[in-house]
């Protein structure tokens, strides 16, 4: 998938949309990104209004479950599901996002 690099400041996270495929994207400064399925696997909570980025785990405030923010598997809290991590790369005005390999992508499969 590849979507425009959007203006955005350190911290920010914002939901973005690529052929009906909602993405959470979060700016962490520089070239640095973390990307995730927007829906939280548990029960749909929209991630760009409830999710939380606490040191290494993505965190929906739905229900509390907390996510690994390496592979999407499940920490602790209400989910059993892992959610899909993208790999972000910069390419120029672009940034393109390939899922990643792990937890997440064997439950999506």
């Amino acid at each position: 998938m590849i979507i425009k690099r959007p203006e955005m400041k350190v911290g920010e996270k914002r939901k973005v949309v690529d052929e009906g495929k909602e993405i959470l994207l979060i700016f962490l400064g520089g070239s640095r990104y973390l990307a995730f399925d927007n829906k939280c696997p548990h029960l749909g909570c929209d991630l760009s209004k409830y999710g939380v980025l606490i040191r290494e785990e993505l965190v929906c405030q739905c229900h509390f479950s907390h996510f690994s923010v390496i592979d999407g598997r499940p920490l602790k809290g209400a989910s059993k599901r892992a959610i899909r991590v993208y790999d972000v790369r910069v390419e120029g005005e672009d940034l393109v996002l390939t899922p990643r390999e792990g937890v997440s992508d064997r439950q999506h499969k």
